[in-house]
């Protein structure tokens, strides 16, 4: 699957980049939603698109998510009218 990569950058943080309780895979994808958002001001990407892109599972993006959001990295809110 052919990915569209934007030009954006990336930030991580140093408190994100040397938490112990989340995976370094999720600290890539703080990155990646740090650049999205730097497009609209937040991140519009599912989790099937960061699957595509880092080559893991939906499941995995999905923990990866719910571990930043439960250390306070990320504010998660569902779009249920785009699930429908």
């Amino acid at each position: 699957m052919k990915m569209n990569h934007q030009s954006y950058y990336a930030i991580i943080p140093a408190p994100v980049r040397y938490c112990k309780d989340i995976a370094d895979g999720a600290k890539l994808l703080y990155g990646e939603i740090t650049a999205l958002s730097n497009q609209n001001g937040y991140c519009w990407a599912t989790n099937a698109y960061f699957a595509g892109l880092y080559d893991v599972s939906e499941k995995t993006i999905s923990r990866w998510i719910s571990s930043l959001a439960r250390e306070g990295f990320i504010i998660t809110l569902v779009d249920s009218a785009a699930a429908n």
